[in-house]
């Protein structure tokens, strides 16, 4: 199953099926789906982190007995292709494989616990490594790095994962969570709409030529500086105080 749970600003999404290394069933695909869907419509939240049960696995893929029926009838699977302009943390508590991979690039900034490990396993199963792998791969390690991991299907330590930059933080078993949290709390303090805004301008920006993609940050920060959020801001640094931003 997949739960939610919010705090304040923050909605943890835990993917609950630890008797199965987390591995996602349709039915936990289109729940996954619905879960972000929902974090997106809902204004309170801001930040989301993604997580697994347990501490053996973040996410083992996708249940492979049954992948053919991800979307079933009438609800065709889009959450690897959705735009989300809300940050996501992704708390890697162990084996991130295949579409577990996947989920965890789904992320923008991921921990990951000592005993994690990392593959794209597509082409050791005679299937190519989707769920958004092959786009978000090689944007987040490079695309050498990323060439290897899909197509040699060898997983990697946390060490390793660090080194290329696939993981930002690397901490004790146990203690993913915890820290994701905390960086999800550093972020749910921002302004949420400069937050959006530089999301889509990082992102955005990447295939476009260097005047193109400054001009898509002006496009994004023109709106900033008629909003409640940059006065608040600005008044704030000069009362040298902490800004209280309300997302509008």
């Amino acid at each position: 199953m997949i739960r939610s749970q919010s705090d304040g600003h923050i909605l943890t999404i835990t993917i609950d099926r630890p008797e199965a290394m987390n591995a996602l069933s349709p039915e936990m695909m289109l729940g996954l789906q619905d879960a972000v869907k929902a974090f997106l419509a809902d204004t309170g939240l801001r930040v989301a982190v993604i997580t697994g049960e347990g501490d053996r696995a973040f996410c083992a893929g996708a249940d492979l007995g049954r992948v053919g029926e991800v979307g079933g009838p009438g609800r065709p699977l889009d959450l690897f292709s959705m735009e989300i302009d809300k940050p996501i943390v992704g708390a890697i508590n162990g084996h991130a494989l295949a579409a577990g991979l996947g989920v965890a690039l789904l992320c923008d900034v991921r921990v990951a616990s000592e005993n994690a490990t990392f593959g794209c396993m597509g082409t050791a199963r005679g299937i190519l490594p989707g769920a958004g792998q092959t786009k978000r791969l090689p944007d987040v390690v490079g695309l050498g790095n990323a060439m290897w991991l899909l197509l040699s299907a060898e997983r990697i330590d946390a060490a390793e994962a660090l080194r290329i930059g696939l993981v930002n933080r690397l901490v004790p078993r146990g203690e993913a969570l915890p820290v994701a949290l905390q960086m999800a709390r550093v972020l749910a303090s921002r302004a949420p709409l400069a937050v959006a805004a530089t999301k889509r301008a990082a992102l955005g920006g990447r295939t476009l030529s260097v005047p193109e993609a400054l001009k898509l940050e002006g496009q994004q920060q023109r709106p900033l500086f008629e909003s409640e959020d940059a006065a608040e801001g600005l008044n704030a640094f000069a009362e040298k105080r902490e800004p209280v931003f309300k997302g509008r």
